[in-house]
């Protein structure tokens, strides 16, 4: 690898699908950030609860590694997430999801918790701006790259929830 600046984004555009130059702003793009979003901030969450609680960090960078082949499923059209990926991601939330929530929470808690809220968030973005790639027509995949944002985000939820607890933290919970 070279320099890391190309220059050849100078201009806003940069290269999408098949080599195409398209704006920065194109909705292709948006999707890529909001992965990188999501991924940056678990790996905060990972340095966060790394040194109080490292039960949660092979999980978390399972997350991260999904990330990266769900937008490589999008670049190379091959299927780098599969079922088997949402079965993993759910047997996460069945380990670490206690009693179910009778109310919305408000979300904060100690600060890896705080991030690990952040990240889910982050991780519903992608998700939007997946599913706009396929309804506005810009682009077609395999369905269970929705599916698998979908339970990544229940399962940092899962987990946020779980850390909170252990951490000795009671989620505010939203008044009726």
């Amino acid at each position: 690898m070279g320099k890391l600046y190309t220059r050849s984004g100078d201009d806003g555009f940069t290269y999408g699908l098949a080599g195409v130059r398209i704006p920065k702003s194109h909705p292709l793009i948006e999707f890529y950030g909001a992965l990188d979003e999501a991924n940056s901030m678990l790996g905060l969450a990972r340095s966060l609860l790394a040194r109080d609680m490292p039960e949660y960090d092979a999980d978390l960078r399972f997350f991260q590694l999904l990330l990266f082949r769900v937008g490589f499923s999008i670049i190379s059209r091959n299927p780098r997430v599969s079922e088997d990926d949402v079965r993993r991601l759910e047997e996460i939330v069945d380990k670490y999801y206690g009693e179910p929530l009778r109310a919305f929470i408000i979300p904060g808690g100690p600060p890896g918790v705080a991030a690990l809220h952040v990240a889910r968030s982050y991780v519903r973005r992608a998700e939007r701006r997946l599913v706009a790639l396929k309804v506005e027509g810009h682009l077609d995949f395999d369905s269970v790259l929705i599916k698998a944002l979908n339970r990544l985000s229940d399962a940092i939820f899962a987990i946020a929830l779980h850390a909170s607890r252990r951490a000795g933290f009671e989620p505010e919970r939203v008044p009726p």
